[in-house]
């Protein structure tokens, strides 16, 4: 019950997101949007879906390091449609696709899914360090324009300033809060303190997964490759609209962290990404009709791609497995 009133939530928040914009539409702006769609250069767009399935490529690849640290061997064909079923998956409940992708291997390939779980709870420690790093990025090479951009919304200098105190001692109220949460957890014998420190236990561990297992460097090598065809595919994105392509790379950087996080927060991003993405472009020029029509696009693309994929995979997955299985079965 939690988990689907969780996933509705998040869907009627997805849906309220297009219902606000889309209620202050104009005739004029659903036709420029509508024509910004049509002249949309969709060749840049499977471009743009092409390098995102080698990014996958890449992460059922690099998935094989921390699986031979556990003693684990899956082959390739395998990983990938694990990966592409959990993908899938989160576009239905938000986090299941970690779950799922584990949980797919465990059934066919006979192997504990506590340890799978494990591995990529790795991955992901790993992933968190890469996206606050580009967040970092992001807002160096566009703090001219950010701080501007939010000099403007604060409205007048005593403003500001009051602001920027009002934030400041927000944050030091939330260090301290932190830190006395901590202290409550690391020592309460309560289950909800000890559900928090299982789970920072087990973050722990996995990261512990990597730093000992071998082929480090082959495993680094592919998680920059895996982000660099995230951030090749949203920069091949750009050049579909005559009004995007001219955007600099740290605009383009800064719509990719913001369209991301918005992904996060909504479930599979349904409204929010095209929002996000719009309020970044209008920073750098764009006309809110255009950079909402091309987040749509975008957001379409890559979830059209999720879909087909991940279907297929569903499908391909037993017949990968069926020599195995039919080998359980004749052992049974």
């Amino acid at each position: 019950m939690k988990s689907a009133l969780q996933v509705l939530f998040s869907l009627a928040l997805g849906f309220f997101l297009i219902w606000f914009i889309y209620k202050d539409l104009t005739e004029e702006d659903k036709t420029n949007m509508l024509n910004s769609v049509k002249g949309a250069n969709y060749w840049w767009l499977l471009g743009s879906m092409l390098v995102a399935v080698l990014s996958h490529v890449f992460r059922a690849y690099r998935w094989k390091y921390p699986l031979e640290a556990l003693s684990i061997n899956i082959n390739m064909p395998n990983r990938f449609a694990a990966v592409m079923i959990g993908y899938l998956a989160n576009l239905a409940f938000p986090r299941l696709g970690e779950v799922t992708r584990c949980a797919v291997l465990a059934r066919y390939q006979k192997q504990p899914f506590e340890k799978l779980f494990g591995t990529v709870i790795a991955e992901r420690v790993v992933d968190a360090v890469i996206l606050l790093l580009l967040i970092l990025l992001a807002i160096i090479m566009q703090f001219g324009i950010l701080k501007e951009f939010l000099f403007d919304a604060f409205g007048p200098m005593e403003e500001k300033v009051q602001t920027f105190v009002f934030l400041g001692i927000i944050g030091v109220l939330g260090l301290v809060v932190l830190i006395i949460g901590w202290r409550f957890i690391s020592r309460s014998t309560h289950p909800f303190a000890l559900k928090i420190r299982e789970k920072i236990g087990g973050l722990i561990d996995g990261f512990a997964t990597i730093k000992n297992m071998k082929g480090q460097a082959q495993f680094y090598m592919h998680t920059f490759f895996i982000w660099a065809c995230y951030i090749l595919m949203f920069v091949l994105s750009f050049q579909s609209f005559p009004e995007t392509a001219s955007v600099p790379f740290g605009g383009m950087l800064a719509s990719f962290v913001l369209g991301g996080l918005s992904i996060v927060a909504v479930q599979g991003g349904l409204g929010a990404y095209p929002l996000a993405i719009m309020l970044i472009l209008s920073i750098y020029g764009v006309s809110e009709n255009v950079g909402y029509a091309f987040g749509w696009i975008v957001w379409s693309i890559q979830t059209i791609m999720i879909i087909a994929v991940g279907f297929i995979s569903m499908l391909v997955m037993p017949l990968l497995n069926a020599n195995s299985n039919l080998a359980v079965d004749e052992q049974e």
